[in-house]
């Protein structure tokens, strides 16, 4: 049992010496370089550029007023450094497209993937181009008479105020709930028939933000049919020290308990309700979806909050990274898309993992009829969402296999929602140890220690109905994580995820608790793993240490741009030529991340050792040198990969004529797909321009847990070339290339 308790006379005693309103201001702590810190987002954050070099093309209107005229440039990058730089038109030469002659051109160098906000000053019509390796990949010609033209990129396009601002408009495009008022008001909480009925609990989410939750849930019927679920949540913080963990304590339970205004932070609120009450023409039609808002402490609706002391982030994905949300960029009219809204869900409230207070009333078993009563309307939002319109429907599309989170939430209480008990020890069946005879692991240990605190209540939440044509094996829903068959068959991305990058658990105090006892479920885990690396002394290895990531193994022409900036925890980093050791070759700049390899042909193994405070490591990469192949930088969406997509199959199960139910769609024939997305959209969806690697483009198609089986087999000759040029295509920012037929930049 996970349940910690603190006296309510100690923590009354503590609450009445903590006073004045700064009380409850959470700062966030400053972490050193070598500490796991990327909480609340997703492992994949969708950079807009990719590491390399750009050339910022400045036009103005032909033999007009701007030949012989000044502008400024100024590029704000993601750390909020700014340069600013200068230059005039030649006289009735610009034009204003990226490749009239006499146009200005300025070299942008992006040392890892990220964005920019590129803006120009001018007294005379101005029109900026961002271009790579010849191809346009943003553009602004909108300047006006101002000469003001702006190219701003995010750093990630799924986490940024103007995400978040989409997201509002979907979920409430009448702004009818600005404000927490608002939201009450339009959820039902000042209504007192019988069709809504209001529970009330009070416990801190030791797994989760920390808070002491003062939580509110509405059910609203008519005619037997559930119409609503809503959440209300006011959460209550008591710091004691700016940025610490000691925030997150047992005295806030009971402040949450008295309602201590002091110690109030804020409140998250969430709704399961008809997609289109307030928008007929919502696209997810009459269907109900999960909508998550959050307010401050004056009830104002936030786009952004920082919610565990450790950085602000934005909505939806800070409450989505723990709710199943599909984040997916906005679609190319800055919409939010309508698959993304309706992915997310609640989590099944887990009485086992919640701390409760000795205050008399305010017991787990005075809360537990309450809390079986609030996961019975959690069940009820599943069975809905399972009954959504099939595979075969538009709608249906990426449609969430619903039914591990049944099992879950039925199983806790023996099936009985009327006088069931939730069980911390249940074990689902794909977890029993009877089911696993030959797991070489006792599963079931497994399971209560590691795999049910940890990681069930996010895990459970992914997954798509629609597994592919080889569903037989099942793998495609792998992710769900509900058998140890399927959790077993991601074991080398959990190694990397928990041991090596330190970003899951994906929430702080979750992480923190999994790591309070290094000899407790990180060595369970390690030892299910099967991976001797993660042991170091017969002691599991904590993130944090450096990892050298130089990229896979690939065939490039001289010269050749290395990287190894997506290796974890690097603060030095080191090339050298180690094979063969009598060579021809060169290395530039080679105590940086990204050096320049000069080499005749031939097979060439590099050794990158990467350091920081902790220690150091190392591994190799064998780089192919042939310089009688095209460069990288030729590779583009239009000439490359598409044919390639067609020769392995891709376009024929990923259409919307294809495979029912798949959660993307790549129709080549559609120039814009039915949700407003072209295909390079959709692919780029997929891909990790800070770790190419990582890119689901690249890992589901050479995974079993792929839908479709194992589509590109890198011990294969053949497929290792296709893999190659996939890897060298997003290494070289993934460009689209040129023509809009797909989606590329005018």
């Amino acid at each position: 049992m996970r349940m910690r308790i603190l006296s309510g006379l100690l923590a009354t005693a503590f609450l009445a010496g903590c006073t004045g309103e700064g009380d409850t201001v959470v700062q966030s702590a400053t972490v050193a370089a070598d500490t796991p810190n990327s909480f609340l987002t997703y492992p994949n954050t969708q950079a807009a550029l990719g590491a390399g070099t750009y050339q910022i093309v400045v036009g103005t209107d032909v033999g007009g007023a701007g030949a012989g005229q000044a502008y400024t440039l100024t590029l704000v990058r993601d750390d909020g450094s700014e340069e600013t730089i200068t230059g005039t038109w030649p006289a009735g030469l610009s034009g204003p497209t990226a490749t009239a002659a006499g146009n200005a051109t300025h070299a942008l160098e992006m040392a890892s993937a990220g964005g920019i906000t590129i803006r120009m000053s001018s007294g005379v019509d101005g029109y900026l181009f961002l271009v790579r390796n010849g191809v346009v990949v943003a553009s602004a010609t909108d300047g006006g008479a101002g000469g003001a033209p702006e190219i701003a990129l995010a750093s990630t396009p799924i986490s940024s105020a103007e995400y978040a601002t989409a997201y509002y408009a979907a979920v409430d495009p009448e702004n009818e709930r600005t404000t927490l008022a608002e939201w009450k008001e339009r959820n039902g909480f000042n209504r007192t028939d019988a069709d809504v009925s209001i529970t009330h609990v009070v416990f801190r989410d030791a797994l989760d933000l920390g808070y002491g939750r003062d939580m509110y849930v509405l059910r609203e019927r008519s005619g037997g049919v559930t119409q609503r679920i809503a959440f209300v949540v006011n959460n209550y913080i008591v710091q004691l020290q700016p940025g610490s963990s000691s925030n997150y304590g047992p005295l806030n339970v009971d402040a949450a308990i008295s309602q201590d205004k002091r110690f109030f932070r804020g409140t998250n609120a969430i709704e399961f309700s008809p997609a289109n009450e307030d928008d007929p023409a919502n696209p997810n039609g009459s269907m109900k979806i999960t909508k998550f808002f959050t307010y401050d402490k004056n009830g104002n609706r936030l786009t952004s909050a920082d919610l565990d002391g450790r950085g602000v982030k934005h909505m939806p994905g800070m409450c989505w990274a723990c709710h199943g949300g599909q984040t997916m960029p906005l679609d190319e009219n800055g919409n939010f898309q309508a698959q993304a809204l309706r992915s997310a869900k609640y989590n099944i409230l887990g009485a086992g993992d919640f701390e409760y207070s000795l205050q008399d009333g305010w017991h787990r078993t005075d809360l537990e009829p309450k809390i079986r009563t609030i996961n019975s309307y959690v069940r009820e939002s599943y069975l809905d969402m399972q009954a959504r319109p099939n595979a075969n429907d538009d709608r249906g599309q990426g449609k969430w296999a619903a039914d591990y989170g049944l099992e879950l939430v039925t199983g806790r209480y023996g099936n009985d929602f009327v006088n069931g008990t939730y069980d911390d020890d249940f074990v689902p069946d794909g977890w029993k140890q009877v089911n696993n005879p030959g797991a070489g692991v006792d599963t079931e240990t497994l399971f209560k220690r590691v795999v049910g605190p940890h990681c069930t209540a996010c895990h459970s939440l992914q997954g798509r109905q629609a597994a592919g044509p080889d569903s037989a094996g099942n793998l495609g829903i792998a992710i769900n994580f509900s058998s140890f068959e399927k959790f077993y068959a991601y074991r080398s991305r959990i190694a990397d995820y928990v041991y090596k990058r330190g970003i899951m658990p994906l929430g702080l105090r979750n992480w923190e608790d999994f790591w309070e006892d290094p000899d407790g479920a990180p060595s369970i885990l390690a030892a299910a793993l099967g991976d001797t690396s993660l042991f170091s002394g017969g002691k599991v290895i904590q993130p944090g240490l450096p990892v050298a990531r130089p990229g896979a193994d690939r065939m490039l022409p001289s010269p050749a741009q290395l990287d190894g900036s997506a290796s974890y925890f690097a603060q030095t980093y080191q090339w050298e030529i180690i094979y063969p050791i009598a060579h021809a070759a060169t290395l530039t700049n080679a105590n940086t991340a990204r050096p320049t390899l000069t080499a005749p042909d031939g097979e060439y193994v590099l050794r990158l050792t990467v350091t920081n405070s902790k220690g150091s490591s190392d591994t190799t990469v064998t780089y192919t040198v042939d310089n009688s192949m095209a460069s990288p930088s030729t590779l583009t969406f239009v000439n490359d990969i598409v044919p390639m997509f067609n020769a392995k199959g891709c376009l024929a199960c990923h259409a919307s004529g294809g495979y029912a139910g798949i959660p993307v769609y790549w129709d080549e024939n559609d120039v814009v797909d039915s949700n407003g997305i072209r295909l390079y959209q959709r692919v780029m969806e997929r891909v990790d321009l800070r770790d190419p690697e990582n890119s689901r483009l690249l890992r589901r198609p050479t995974s079993l847990t792929h839908g479709g089986g194992l589509l590109i087999d890198v011990t294969d000759p053949g497929d290792r070339v296709l893999y190659n040029t996939l890897v060298n295509w997003i290494r070289e920012g993934a460009v689209c290339g040129t023509g809009t037929s797909y989606g590329c930049a005018e």
